[in-house]
């Protein structure tokens, strides 16, 4: 039995359906913010926050088990518990990380790494529509919180400040699919809320979204955009973009006294304007640090997971120092040979399909994300974007297989 809804978006009342809202609740977790509030003005609700948003996760998670039975092979389960058990070891080898340790362990055993799972199960071509519809959303409560409800009831210095990196990350994905989806058929809707929501991404004055953003942008127009008239649109845009970089001084001007007015960040414009977007903020100085100590004392193995705080370094801000700091230059540098072959693996093995352009996507999000700011073991997207790379690969074994 199936329910339309559209011709792209329908219930299916099979075994899988219990997957769904799993799915969609993990896919748009970052509203979890807003429904807090929500939460907080219900009666009896009010008082079990916390509960309730527990349950708000575990409910579909709970329900969807007996659909993820036969999902998943030992590899899947080996893989996570390496992780897992990687942790756990650095209470016994990196004694040292105990505080660091404590601080993140259950986050990323719990909401980080699972991620590889929702990417061994993600199928983008059924999951597309509803995932635009929910990165929409997503954008639309960021703009109502950061442009209605902040400006009337908090402090915009505490809300925004100069630099809000956490909520342009938080929102990155959604922009990007966003943008994605718009590219791939256009519709004013998606043009305005993807406008919308870069405009967002530059309010909140931190460089590296936009760079994860602009790799898939140009990488997608260039290879992706082939529907009928497709030539005469990538002239129009490349008119509009000509446009604007010969006017961009005074765009920049502008923005930020409409920035200045509802109390955003300022900060990348402000850069743009004096020319020191390529500052690097200090990072070289923090990586040479890293680098200084990798090179002395027995460090064989790095510094185990989080080490780097023990020198007053949150990350390294580039992913192969990362994992050299996290495993040593021997084994670190393996992964990352390792990592980036199974990337290529399955761009090469999903090559006309729409699995190859949502790889593009989630390495637009995090590989280039990782390249500039944050750290692997802490990034979601990251062990989705592995999940779905072994989905492809073992996807096409089992096609091959059915052949034979």
């Amino acid at each position: 039995m199936e329910i339309a809804f559209s011709d792209k978006i329908s219930i299916s009342f099979k075994k899988d359906i219990l997957l769904t809202p799993m799915i969609y609740v993990v896919w748009a977790y970052m509203a979890i913010t807003y429904l807090r509030g929500i939460f907080l003005r219900l009666p009896v609700i009010k008082d079990n926050v916390e509960i309730a948003i527990i349950l708000y996760f575990a409910f579909p998670v709970i329900l969807a088990i007996p659909s993820l039975f036969n999902k998943f092979c030992l590899g899947d389960y080996l893989f996570y518990l390496a992780n897992v058990l990687f942790l756990l070891s650095g209470y016994v080898f990196f004694p040292e990380n105990t505080e660091y340790l404590n601080e993140n362990i259950l986050t990323c055993i719990f909401c980080i790494f699972p991620f590889y799972f929702l990417g061994r199960i993600i199928e983008i071509e059924k999951s597309f529509d509803a995932f635009l519809l929910l990165s929409a959303a997503c954008i639309l409560l960021d703009l109502f919180y950061f442009l209605v409800y902040a400006q009337n009831n908090k402090n915009m210095e505490e809300v925004a400040g100069q630099d809000n990196m956490f909520a342009a990350y938080q929102i990155l994905p959604h922009v990007a699919f966003l943008l994605w989806a718009t590219l791939k058929k256009f519709r004013i809707w998606k043009i305005v809320t993807t406008f919308l929501g870069i405009l967002f991404l530059l309010s909140c004055g931190t460089r590296g979204p936009l760079v994860c953003l602009g790799f898939f942008t140009i990488i997608y127009f260039f290879f992706y955009m082939n529907f009928k008239g497709a030539v005469y649109v990538k002239f129009f845009i490349l008119a509009m973009a000509s446009i604007v970089i010969v006017n961009l001084q005074s765009i920049a001007i502008a923005l930020a006294k409409v920035f200045t007015g509802l109390q955003l960040s300022t900060r990348i414009l402000e850069k743009f304007i004096t020319g020191e977007l390529g500052n690097d903020s200090y990072r070289s100085v923090l990586r040479d640090r890293l680098y200084e100590v990798l090179d002395s004392g027995n460090h064989f193995f790095g510094l185990g997971a989080f080490g780097c705080r023990n020198y007053d370094i949150v990350y390294p801000h580039v992913l192969h120092l990362d994992f050299f700091c996290t495993y040593g230059y021997l084994v670190g540098t393996a992964l990352l040979i390792l990592l980036f072959l199974l990337i290529g693996w399955a761009f090469w093995l999903s090559r006309n399909t729409s699995e190859q352009v949502f790889l593009l996507f989630l390495f637009s999000i995090t590989i280039i994300k990782l390249l500039l700011s944050g750290t692997f073991i802490q990034e979601p997207y990251f062990f989705l974007l592995i999940g779905a790379c072994v989905k492809v690969f073992l996807d096409k074994r089992s096609i091959l297989y059915d052949n034979r």
